[in-house]
């Protein structure tokens, strides 16, 4: 806060603050150990407190078989901590309801009070926290500071044109006119009256609960505080619109709840409001029918499941539809649109791919490049449309004398390389022998012909675990070499790389 707000704050005369026994109370809750006589003497000091705190300890909220009839027993059965919680809860309730401004709905206000305290408690009994009082006493006054800013500033929230239902609507009007909201002033104020840590994180988050720390040993109790408002919002609000969506999400993303979670914490409240009410002889105007309200957050979270359900089938289906769509694409991609033959882009990666496998397996890897004979005579003698229809005839021949474990890739207009992984150089001669003999009896059938031959030239390089490469490059350029010599050399046959050096020696 500013210092001219504090200030402001500071000299307000009609500032609201604890009674004397809401004080007391106070010091005795920061102190490590509390004497149980001490709280039970200052308790019997204001019969109103004494009396509500036994009438809570004997109603439906704390069911036990036997009548509490001492301030003591209560003590046992509601616990220290709870005790002190509620004491506070009644003695600061008769004090601020006498805080009067101008421009704050203060019927709705306490209504708001009353159910997020109630909706902190259920949260908190869902998540196992432990104090569950002292929730319902931060759910109570994670509001105050909407009282202080209506004392200080009378026509703040008379110039605010929204309904004052909508929570959100207003922390956005004090953070566009103060430049801070209500959270932190009850925050403030609680730690001006000397409250514990755990209310005064509780209240400042509580407009916003990402200003609490995930690593906070107090975020769970914070965070309850938080969503309850959300709740009160739900009871408070002629639709719940888009507000049980979100408290939803906030629900499952802050406490792990899930919707039925949810809709079993806001029937717990429904349940317990009328008995909460009677106990803090608290007279509200009649609210929106409760199980009206639950019908419409059941449909509303069924609506929501049965729509996230929907989305998500149809984000499968376009998942689904995408996968093929990219498949057809990857498809394309690997496969040359003429000929059927891998790509020269998806060639060159199965290369990389198959000789890596052959290193690290210690087998053997040949390369076959093969070039058509003569096919530019083809295509000038006959035209393109012939030459295709040949280059398309002779990468089904040579698919058809691979082995199944065999690639063919189209490398460049008339040239294709052969991948023959596992295959030493007799297994690759066999294969080579088949695609040669294949070729020379084969006719290509085109138009303005009946039928022509186109013979191969095949060049052979072989990797072995005796003979190694260093890279597939080296040994893809040697097959091509081979190739070479096959086509200068009359054409229609297989050299192997060896060959070539053998000769060039001899």
């Amino acid at each position: 806060m500013t210092p001219e707000l504090q200030e402001k704050l500071q000299s307000c005369p009609n500032l609201p603050s604890p009674p004397a026994i809401a004080i007391q109370i106070i010091q005795l809750a920061n102190e490590p150990e509390v004497d149980l006589d001490r709280i039970i003497h200052l308790l019997s000091c204001d019969p109103a407190l004494s009396s509500k705190i036994l009438r809570v300890a004997n109603s439906p909220l704390y069911p036990y078989s036997k009548k509490i009839e001492s301030l003591h027993q209560a003590l046992m059965i509601l616990g220290l901590n709870a005790t002190i919680s509620l004491a506070l809860s009644f003695s600061l309730i008769t004090s601020l309801q006498t805080t009067k401004g101008s421009g704050l709905d203060y019927s709705l206000y306490w209504k708001r009070a009353l159910i997020a305290g109630t909706a902190s408690r259920a949260l908190g009994k869902i998540c196992n926290v432990a104090e569950i009082e002292e929730l319902y006493l931060a759910g109570l006054l994670q509001d105050l500071g909407m009282l202080a800013l209506d004392l200080v500033f009378p026509d703040l929230y008379v110039a605010h044109n929204a309904p004052q239902t909508d929570h959100a609507s207003l922390l956005s009007y004090e953070n566009h006119v103060l430049e801070i909201t209500h959270g932190a002033v009850g925050s403030w104020l609680l730690t001006k009256w000397n409250f514990p840590d755990r209310l005064r994180l509780a209240v400042a988050g509580s407009d916003d609960p990402s200003r609490i720390p995930t690593h906070d040993e107090r975020a769970i109790f914070a965070w309850c505080v938080s969503l309850s408002g959300g709740i009160a919002e739900i009871f408070l609000r002629e639709t719940s619109d888009d507000s049980m969506l979100t408290l939803k999400t906030q629900a499952k993303s802050l406490l792990g709840l899930s919707p039925e979670s949810l809709m079993e914490a806001i029937e717990n409240i429904h349940a317990q409001l009328p008995e909460i009410e009677h106990l803090l002889d608290t007279k509200l105007q009649a609210w929106t029918d409760p199980q009206a309200i639950l019908e419409q957050a059941r449909e509303s979270l069924l609506v929501r499941s049965l729509q996230a359900i929907k989305q998500v089938e149809e984000l499968q289906i376009s998942q689904a539809t995408m996968a093929d769509q990219f498949e057809h694409l990857e498809e394309n991609h690997r496969h040359d649109s003429l000929t059927g033959a891998l790509t020269r882009a998806h060639l060159d990666a199965c290369l990389v791919t198959a000789f890596e496998l052959a290193v690290e397996n210690q087998e053997p890897l040949t390369l076959v490049f093969g070039d058509l004979d003569k096919f530019k005579s083809v295509n000038d003698t006959y035209g393109h449309q012939a030459g295709d229809l040949v280059l398309q005839s002779a990468v089904q021949l040579l698919q058809l004398k691979l082995r199944g474990t065999d690639v063919v890739g189209r490398y460049g207009g008339e040239e294709f390389v052969l991948i023959l992984p596992k295959a030493q150089e007799q297994v690759a001669e066999m294969v080579c022998n088949r695609i040669l003999d294949a070729f020379r009896e084969i006719r290509h059938e085109i138009p303005l012909a009946e039928s022509i031959t186109v013979t191969i030239s095949l060049g052979t390089a072989t990797h072995s675990p005796e003979k190694p490469y260093s890279n597939v490059a080296d040994l893809l350029h040697h097959a091509d070499e081979a190739v070479y010599y096959s086509k200068t050399h009359g054409g229609n046959q297989n050299t192997f790389y060896h060959t070539i050096q053998t000769n060039q020696l001899a």
